[in-house]
């Protein structure tokens, strides 16, 4: 066998590089590996410790390719040719980058035909622009027809997110509303296998954990009786 931060191979069961397992469960005294393209293999007979060397080189390794995809995370004003627009008020200020650099953004037909935005950027203003969004939509930026400058892009956003959440409560207004209703729900679960889920920020796609519901109980975060355990539970 060999186990390291790169490489699990047991002999004659598998042997492959850890970007390709995408879960790891262990019932039965079985130790079961998932692979990224959806086959799971079976290894009987390890020793407890070795099933738990496994276990913790998995969630480092998890933990390290977290924090290099955040390291590579698109910045949004990383195109210094979108950034030479003219500033101007508007109603809707977002969170993040543009108070840096003055008011939001205003429409530049000069560059109407600009690259897209990352779309991890415009899920990240769409979240923010659900809770921090004035009363009246009419107040909201407007995107002018077939531009794709960043003032427009963003607009295009903001309003499908903001239009989709007052559909929403529009047609949930006439419902009677619990004090859970009113509760935001910040991670996301996903059921991968038996009592393992994904739990994913909402606000942050890029944060995801691993938890694991059966004996132990634990999460790739690595912290006893986390908000991510938590969050399972009560789903």
């Amino acid at each position: 066998m060999k186990i390291n931060d790169k490489i699990l191979s047991i002999p004659p069961y598998l042997s492959t590089s850890w970007e390709n397992v995408r879960a790891l469960q262990f019932r039965d005294e079985v130790l079961v590996i998932h692979l990224k393209d959806s086959e799971s293999i079976q290894i009987p007979g390890l020793t407890k410790e070795t099933v738990e060397q496994i276990f913790h080189i998995h969630s480092e390794y998890l933990e390290h390719q977290h924090l290099d995809t955040s390291k590579k995370e698109p910045n949004l004003f990383s195109n210094p040719s979108l950034l030479s627009q003219d500033l101007s008020d508007s109603p809707v200020k977002l969170g993040f980058g543009f108070d840096a650099f003055g008011s939001p953004l205003q429409h530049n037909p000069d560059h109407m035909n600009a690259p897209d935005l990352p779309e991890v950027v415009l899920k990240k203003i769409s979240a923010i622009a659900k809770i921090i969004a004035p009363e009246d939509i009419q107040a909201l930026p407007k995107p002018e027809p077939h531009c794709n400058c960043m003032h427009c892009q963003i607009a295009k956003a903001i309003n499908k997110e903001v239009q989709v959440q007052t559909d929403f409560v529009s047609e949930s207004s006439e419902e009677e509303i619990v004090d859970e209703d009113l509760t935001f729900q910040q991670w996301n679960i996903e059921q991968t296998g038996d009592q393992l889920f994904n739990v994913t920020n909402r606000l942050d796609q890029t944060e995801q954990y691993r938890v694991y519901l059966g004996k132990p109980v634990g999460c790739t975060c690595g912290k006893e009786g986390c908000e991510h355990i938590v969050a399972v539970l009560k789903s």
